[in-house]
């Protein structure tokens, strides 16, 4: 079986050739439009994964979480929960494939990066990374709602009491969540940031997932020192927000138009 670092090592490779073959210099890729069909090869992939992503969270946000979650109802949420056990679990499915896409999505967008900065697109690959190892550690928490309403090791505590801690458990999950969040949106924006540089897709959509990213870190740090902000603003985020969807559909559509690096030389390597 392939390890990871074997494939961390061969999209390294992919980002080394095609910066090789921008400057004459590659050894597997020498026609004038290789570096191209290289760069194109990544981001349709890293395109592709984010729409998979963006299908299983919406399926698990929208249609399982938020028509189950009632805040400050521990009896309803348990209701619900209950009734419908088989597609709590599919949300947890959903939000799972979701992250587990993160991080060859991260890798692809540093192999595609990296001909232009290395360290900066290593620091976007990182933070992308460290919202996945928290978000999927907090997922616990979603499952957990389940395992206490339904282990019957549990059954010594009251009803209440069971479904209090279910909700206890949405409630952790929910600012697990907001809190890798913030690591997301400084991804994020470095990414637009790298990608309006790089001159790999039009500047007002690389400019979009930037102001994108800046909204998931001013929506999720409100999250925890200024609710009623968050309240205020929560539209206006929400739709700077879709920058990733609308980054997804172009890379899939369009691919990217690739720019030798300046000089023809790694930055930052």
């Amino acid at each position: 079986m392939t390890s990871h670092t074997d494939l961390l090592r061969t999209l390294e490779d992919e980002g080394a050739q095609t910066s090789a073959a921008a400057t004459g210099d590659g050894a597997l890729d020498r026609g004038a439009d290789a570096p191209q069909r290289t760069a194109a090869r990544l981001a349709r992939l890293a395109g592709a994964l984010l729409l998979v992503m963006t299908v299983a969270a919406i399926f698990a946000e929208v249609g399982t979480r938020a028509a189950m979650f009632v805040a400050g109802d521990a009896h309803e949420t348990a209701t619900r929960i209950l009734a419908a056990p088989e597609q709590f679990s599919l949300g947890f499915v959903g939000y799972l494939v979701a992250f587990l896409c993160d991080v060859p999505v991260a890798i692809l967008f540093y192999a595609l990066l990296r001909p232009f900065t290395r360290t900066w697109a290593l620091t976007a690959a990182a933070f992308r990374l460290v919202y996945t190892a928290i978000v999927g550690a907090v997922l616990l928490h979603y499952a957990g709602a389940l395992i206490v309403l339904q282990d019957p090791g549990l059954a010594a505590l009251g009803v209440a009491q069971r479904e209090a801690l279910a909700l206890s458990h949405l409630q952790l999950f929910d600012a697990g969540f907001h809190l890798s969040l913030v690591f997301f949106g400084v991804h994020l924006t470095l990414l637009g940031a790298l990608l309006l540089r790089a001159r790999l897709l039009p500047t007002a959509l690389s400019a979009l997932v930037t102001l994108g990213g800046v909204a998931y870190l001013v929506d999720n740090i409100a999250y925890f020192i200024a609710p009623a902000v968050k309240a205020t603003l929560g539209p206006v985020l929400a739709a700077l927000a879709m920058a990733e969807v609308l980054l997804a559909l172009w890379l899939v559509a369009k691919g990217v138009r690739w720019r030798p690096p300046v000089g023809g030389r790694i930055r930052g390597a």
